[in-house]
């Protein structure tokens, strides 16, 4: 796994390279990267950047790189009704992909420490409901996100 660049163009294809690259192993967290689309989750004016291997910031706004959710996510082997505590959690883009492991059952907890991260995690869970086809492919764990 040695030097990865993304040139992808879109969410899928984003996916394709992760896979390909061997950071997403399986076919549920493979599920998980497609139904939540990384450029939800930042600004408007920032996404075209969403589906390079980087990290991403904006003032206290903050993503992690897609490699490193994806290695992450594999080596956390989440399952239904587990408990998850993400801390740091940002825009809230990885704890909605691991609410759609944990399901109906599980608690999923995301804590930051700026009051307009955590506004800005609502408003992009709202819309993920609102918008998103994956509600009803999973069974979703909503975050609750806290300072």
């Amino acid at each position: 796994m040695g030097s990865f660049v993304s040139t992808a163009k879109s969410n899928d294809q984003l996916v394709d390279i992760l896979l390909e690259a061997d950071y997403i192993k399986s076919s549920l967290i493979e599920s998980v990267f497609r139904a939540v689309d990384r450029a939800e989750y930042f600004l408007t004016g920032a996404r075209e950047t969403a589906y390079k291997d980087l990290a991403w910031q904006r003032g206290n706004l903050h993503i992690s790189s897609p490699r490193i959710c994806a290695t992450a996510m594999e080596a956390l082997e989440l399952v239904p009704g587990l408990s998850f505590l993400n801390m740091g959690s940002g825009t809230g883009y990885f704890s909605t992909m691991v609410g759609l492991i944990l399901g109906i059952n599980g608690i999923n907890h995301g804590i930051e420490i700026h009051a307009d991260v955590i506004d800005y995690a609502h408003q992009r869970l709202e819309d993920f409901k609102k918008f998103s086809g994956a509600i009803d492919a999973f069974d979703f764990c909503e975050p609750k996100f806290m300072q």
